[in-house]
C-alpha cells in the first residue's frame, strides 16, 4: 500500500547523510537527452543489476536516450543520478524491517532519484512502480504493453513508500511465467517459493509423496487412514502412528539437504476426505473438536525440527474448521481454502458463507501466517461467463483483515480464459494494495487494451454483472453455462450481449490487434450460446430449426460455430477445463452432439424404461432423455443418465415392428469423477417384448484406462425386425487398481440411443 511519509529524515539513503526533498522540478529528458545516470553499488545486488537493464531499457523505449550505468565505486558516477540499492545498505535497521522483502521507497532529493528496496524484490519492483506510475508505462498481458513516447520527462518531487499487505502474491497460471509481466505486477509464482527448474517441490496435497502408498501401503497398511473399517492405500495418513511421522521427517531431511534454498515445504493432506478413523485419531478428533487439530499436532511436530524453514498444511474441506486446542507454531503457514463458497456475493455479505467466516475469524485467532486460496474460476469450463469481478476487493480486504499474509488466487490465467487478462491484472493490483480504487484500474486496463472497443466491452462488463447479481445466479467453480440460461445469460441478454460486441467489434475493425482482443473475449458469449443450444437441440434456442416438415441445423449456428473455431485456431486457445478437454476434444464432440438425424432414427423420441431408474443426481429429463436426439456432451452433468455401483437394463419400444440395421448406444468415460465405460454392453431384439434373441454382446478394451472419453456401442443387426431393442450394461461397480481411488464405488453413464 502507498504510504506518504511524514518526515524526510524518517529515511537516509546512499550517498546523502540527510534526506532533504527539493522543491524543485527534475528534468529527467529534455529533446531526447539526459544528464542522468543511473548508479549501483560496487556491490551490487543480482535484483539491483536487473533493476538496472529493466529501467534503462524502458527510459530508451520511451525517450531515446540511453542512461549508463556506474558503480558507486567509477569517477564517472556523478549526479544527477537514479541510485539503486536494496536494504539494509546505507539505511537504518528501522527502515530496513519496515520495506520487508517486496516494498519499496521513492525519494528524490537534490535532483537524484533514489528507488530502495526491501532484501527481496523490492527494487526490481521499485522501477517497475516508478516506470508505471510516473512515467505511465503500462504492462497488461504477456506481450501486451502500453508505451509512451516522451522526449521531454519532468518530474516533480517524489517521496513515497509502498509496502503490499502480503507476502506472498500469487494469481495462478501461465501468464506470471514471463518475467517481465512478473515484475511489473510484482507477482510470485509457485516456483519461486516452493520448487527448482526440474524438481516440482512440495506444494501441497502432499502426504503421498511423503509416505508413498506404493513403497508402504502393502507392507505396513497401518500406516494408511482406515475408512469404514479398511485401510485405504489413496486415502490419508494414520497421523496417530509414531511410525508416519519418522517416514515424513526421514523423507523432508533428504530433500531440504538436496534443495537446501527452498524455504516453503507442505506436509498437507491428499485432495479427498478418507481421513483415518482409527480409535486412537477419531479421540483426538473429538477432542479438538476437527480433524485439522490432529492434523497441525502432526505438522507442529514436523515443524519443530526444521526452525528456519516454514512448513504449510492446508485448512481444506474436513481440516477446514479450525481446532479447539492445538495453534500452529510460529513456522507453520495455514493454507485456508474457500472452495465451497458461492462466488456471487463478496464472503463478508454472503449468508450462505457464514460457517467460511466462523472458521476464518477462528484461525484468524490462532495465527497471523495464513495464506488464503482463493478460487476465480470455473474448473469445469474456463470460457464460460463468470461475473464476479465486484467479489475480489472486498474478499482481498476482508482477507487482509483476518491475519492473511499470502495470497494464492486460483484463476487459471492463461490466453482464451474468459477476461483472464483483466483478472489477472486488477488481483496483481489489488493484492499490492487491496484499497485501490478497482473500477478505476478496470477503466485503465480496458482504455489500453481494448482501445475505442473498451466503450462496448465495458457495456456488456457491466450489464453481466448486474444481470448476476439481480437474478441472486449462484456462481459454482464447478459449474457451466446452462446453469444461466434463464438469468443472466438468458435469450434477452445474449442480444443484448452481442450488440455491444457488435458495436466494440466495429470500433478497431481496422486495428487487427485490438480486434483480435475483443473477438476472444466474445468466445465465451459465443461458447455459452452453444452450450445452452446443446440442451434442447430442436427448442428455440437450439442448433436445429423445422423448414419445411424437415429438422436442419440453423445457418446462424453452424455460421457461429466455424467462427468459434477460427478464433480459437488463430489465437491458440486451447485449454477449456481442468481435466484436459481442449478445443480440438470440444469441436469434435460438438460436432457429434449436433448432427444427429431425426429422419430416419427409428428411435427418437419412443417410449424408453431404464431399470433401476438413474439415480437422482444424474436423471436429466429421465429415461426419454435417451431418445431426445441430442447426444451427451463432454460434460456429465448434462443430457447423460449416470446409475452408482449397480448393472442397467434398459428396454426401448419403436412402437411397431420395423425392419432395424443398426442400433447405438453411447457411454462417457471420466476417471477424476469415478466415472467408466461399462464392462460390456448386450443387445437383444423382440416382436412381443416377452421373448428376445439371443443377446449380442459388445466387450470394452481390457485397458480401460486407454479408452477415449465417449465410447458409441454400435450393433449391426442387417435388418432384422422388431418392436422392442433390450440393453443389458455391465457397470465395472468399483474402481479398478489404476485408479487412485481403487475399491471404491464407480459410476457407469448412457446417452442417446439411435436406430436405423
Amino acid at each position: 500500500m502507498k504510504t506518504r511519509l511524514p518526515q524526510i529524515a524518517f529515511l537516509i539513503c546512499i550517498f546523502l547523510s540527510s534526506a532533504v526533498l527539493g522543491s524543485s522540478e527534475l528534468r529527467l529528458i529534455e529533446n531526447g537527452k539526459s544528464r542522468y545516470s543511473i548508479i549501483l553499488s560496487s556491490t551490487a545486488t543480482v535484483n539491483e543489476i536487473e533493476a538496472s537493464e529493466i529501467l534503462q531499457h524502458y527510459l530508451f523505449r520511451i525517450s531515446g536516450a540511453q542512461l549508463p550505468v556506474y558503480r558507486d565505486s567509477d569517477p564517472k558516477a556523478k549526479h544527477p543520478a537514479f541510485v539503486l540499492a536494496t536494504f539494509p545498505r546505507g539505511f537504518c535497521s528501522e527502515s530496513a524491517e519496515l520495506l520487508k522483502e517486496d516494498g519499496y521507497c521513492i525519494l528524490t532529493s537534490d535532483n537524484n532519484i533514489y528507488i530502495t528496496g526491501g532484501s527481496g524484490m523490492g527494487v526490481i519492483y521499485g522501477v517497475t512502480g516508478f516506470l508505471e506510475d510516473y512515467l505511465g508505462v503500462r504492462m497488461l498481458a504477456p506481450g501486451a504493453e502500453y508505451m509512451p513516447v516522451m522526449t521531454d520527462i519532468i518530474l516533480n518531487p517524489i517521496n513515497e513508500i509502498q509496502i503490499p499487505p502480503a507476502t506472498i502474491r500469487i494469481v495462478n497460471g501461465p501468464f506470471a511465467n514471463d518475467t517481465t509481466f512478473k515484475y511489473f505486477r510484482k507477482l510470485n509464482t509457485i516456483e519461486d517459493r516452493w520448487r527448482e527448474p526440474d524438481w516440482q517441490g512440495y506444494y501441497v496435497h502432499t502426504f503421498n509423496k511423503l509416505v508413498p502408498p506404493e513403497i508402504y501401503f502393502d507392507e505396513h497398511p497401518e500406516y494408511f487412514a482406515l475408512v469404514n473399517g479398511n485401510r485405504v492405500a489413496h486415502g490419508q495418513l494414520c497421523l496417530t502412528n509414531p511410525e508416519v511421522l519418522k517416514i515424513t521427517l526421514k523423507k523432508l531431511k533428504e530433500e531440504m539437504s538436496a534443495h537446501p534454498k527452498i524455504k516453503y515445504w507442505s506436509v498437507s493432506q491428499n485432495d479427498n476426505y478418507e481421513y483415518c478413523q482409527c480409535e486412537k485419531c477419531q479421540s483426538i478428533d473429538l477432542q479438538e473438536g476437527s480433524p485439522a487439530g490432529l492434523m497441525l499436532r502432526f505438522v507442529n511436530a514436523v515443524a519443530k525440527e526444521f526452525p528456519d524453514k516454514t512448513i504449510t498444511t492446508l485448512a481444506y474441506q474436513y481440516t477446514r474448521k479450525p481446532p479447539l486446542i492445538t495453534k500452529p507454531d510460529s513456522n507453520v503457514m495455514i493454507t485456508l481454502c474457500s472452495i465451497e463458497l458461492n462466488r456471487t456475493y463478496p464472503i463478508a455479505e454472503d449468508p450462505g458463507a457464514a460457517s467460511f467466516r466462523e472458521d476464518m475469524e477462528g484461525w484468524g485467532r490462532i495465527s497471523n501466517n495464513i495464506m488464503m486460496w482463493d478460487y476465480e474460476v470455473q474448473f469445469s469450463s474456463y470460457l464460460t461467463p463468470f461475473p464476479l469481478f465486484h467479489t475480489l476487493q472486498p474478499n482481498l480486504q476482508y482477507f487482509t483483515k483476518n491475519n492473511v499474509i499470502a495470497n494464492f488466487q486460483q484463476c487459471n490465467a492463461k490466453h482464451g480464459v474468459e477476461f483472464s487478462e483483466l483478472k489477472t491484472y486488477l488481483l496483481s493490483k489489488l493484492l499490492w494494495n487491496p484499497d485501490a480504487d478497482a473500477n478505476a484500474i478496470i477503466d485503465d486496463f480496458m482504455k489500453y487494451y481494448y482501445g475505442d472497443a473498451s466503450v462496448g466491452i465495458r457495456k456488456y462488463f457491466d450489464l453481466l454483472h448486474s444481470e448476476c447479481l439481480r437474478y441472486k445466479q449462484f456462481l459454482d467453480i464447478y459449474g457451466n453455462p446452462v446453469q444461466a440460461a434463464e438469468t443472466y445469460l438468458s435469450t434477452e441478454n445474449l442480444t443484448k450481449y452481442n450488440q455491444f460486441f457488435d458495436y466494440a467489434e466495429s470500433a478497431v475493425a481496422s486495428d487487427s490487434a485490438l480486434l483480435s482482443r475483443v473477438q476472444i473475449a466474445r468466445l465465451p458469449i459465443m461458447y455459452a450460446e452453444m452450450e445452452i443450444a446443446k440442451t434442447d437441440l430442436f427448442g428455440p434456442r437450439g442448433w436445429y430449426e423445422n423448414v419445411d416438415g424437415e429438422w436442419v441445423l440453423k445457418t446462424r449456428m453452424t455460421t457461429m460455430l466455424e467462427q468459434f473455431r477460427h478464433i480459437c485456431t488463430q489465437n491458440n486457445v486451447s485449454e477449456f477445463n481442468e481435466n484436459g478437454l481442449t478445443f480440438k476434444i470440444w469441436y469434435v464432440n460438438t460436432y457429434r452432439n449436433i448432427h444427429v438425424s431425426t429422419k430416419g432414427n427409428l428411435a427418437f423420441q419412443k417410449k424408453i424404461t431404464c431399470s433401476p431408474e438413474p439415480d437422482p443426481k444424474y436423471k436429466a429429463a429421465g429415461p426419454a432423455t435417451l431418445t431426445n436426439g441430442v447426444k451427451g456432451t463432454e460434460d456429465y452433468k448434462i443430457n447423460w443418465l449416470g446409475w452408482e455401483a449397480t448393472d442397467v437394463e434398459i428396454v426401448l419400444d419403436l412402437g411397431s415392428v420395423t425392419s432395424v440395421d443398426t442400433i447405438e448406444i453411447s457411454s462417457l468415460q471420466y476417471p477424476k469423477s469415478w466415472i467408466l465405460h461399462p464392462v460390456s454392453v448386450s443387445c437383444r431384439l423382440s416382436k412381443d417384448g416377452q421373448k428376445y434373441d439371443g443377446p449380442v454382446t459388445l466387450i470394452s478394451s481390457d485397458n480401460l484406462q486407454s479408452e477415449p472419453m465417449m465410447k458409441s456401442f454400435i450393433f449391426d443387426v442387417s435388418g432384422k425386425k422388431t418392436r422392442y431393442i433390450k440393453f443389458n450394461i455391465a457397470a465395472t461397480k468399483t474402481l479398478p487398481e489404476w485408479h487412485p481411488y481403487a475399491g471404491l464405488k464407480s459410476w457407469v453413464f448412457v446417452d442417446e440411443i439411435l436406430v436405423k
